[in-house]
C-alpha cells in the first residue's frame, strides 16, 4: 500500500507524517528529498548559471528562502526549479516505495496541485481551519500577509478535502491528530486482511 499525504501548508503533515512512521510505514518527505536534490552541485551550478551568486547561501549551497521568493509569484521561474527538480524527486519517490513488502506513506504538500493523486492507492488530507493554519504559520515566523499569501497559492482546503480519500482534521492537539491516525491506520490494516 502506497498513500500519499498532503494538505494545506500548516495543517500538520509533517506531524502526521511522523504518526504514520510509529506506526510501522515507511515514510518518504517528497521536501526532504527535494532538498537533497537541490543541494547537489551540478544544481547549483545551473542555479547560478540563470541567477546569478546569490542564489547560493554563505555556505555555497542553494539559498531556499531567496529562490522561494524568487519563484512565489513568478511562473517562468517556479517552471524553471522545477524543471531542474521534480524529475529527479521522481525517480527517487519511486525508488523509496519500490518495496511492496512495506506500506508507504509519501508526504507531497502540492499532490493535487502537481496532477499526483493517481500514483498512490489512496490519498490522506491533513486539514484545518484558516485561523489555526495562519496562528500556526505566524509561530513559525512568518508574517501574516506572507502566511496568507502562500495559503492563497495552493488548492483550498475544501477542494483537497473533497478529492482524498481519508480526512485527518487537526485543529486540535497532537494527541487528537494521533488518535486520528491510529484508527485510520487499524481501518486501512483491517481492510486489506479482508481482501486476502
Amino acid at each position: 500500500m502506497v498513500l500519499g499525504l498532503t494538505g494545506g501548508i500548516g495543517c500538520g503533515k509533517s506531524a502526521a507524517l511522523a504518526m504514520f512512521a510509529r506506526r510501522g510505514f515507511n515514510v518518504v518527505d517528497a521536501d526532504q528529498l527535494a532538498r537533497s536534490v537541490l543541494a547537489r552541485s551540478d544544481i547549483s551550478r545551473q542555479l547560478v548559471a540563470r541567477w546569478g551568486r546569490e542564489a547560493l547561501g554563505a555556505d555555497g549551497l542553494p539559498d531556499r528562502a531567496w529562490i522561494g521568493r524568487k519563484v512565489f509569484g513568478a511562473p517562468a521561474e517556479l517552471a524553471f526549479i522545477e524543471a531542474l527538480v521534480h524529475p529527479e524527486v521522481a525517480r527517487l519517490r519511486q525508488a523509496a516505495v519500490a518495496d511492496a513488502t512495506k506500506h508507504h506513506v509519501v508526504e507531497i504538500p502540492l499532490l493535487f496541485e502537481k496532477g499526483l493523486a493517481a500514483e498512490f492507492d489512496g490519498v490522506v488530507c491533513v486539514a484545518c481551519s484558516d485561523d489555526v493554519r495562519l496562528a500556526r504559520l505566524e509561530a513559525r515566523g512568518l508574517a501574516r500577509l506572507d502566511a496568507q499569501a502562500r495559503i492563497n497559492s495552493q488548492i483550498p482546503i475544501g477542494q483537497k478535502v473533497m478529492n482524498s480519500n481519508y480526512v485527518l482534521w487537526n485543529d486540535g492537539d497532537r494527541s487528537a491528530l494521533e488518535a486520528q491516525v491510529n484508527r485510520l491506520v487499524a481501518r486501512l490494516t483491517a481492510a486489506e486482511k479482508s481482501v486476502f
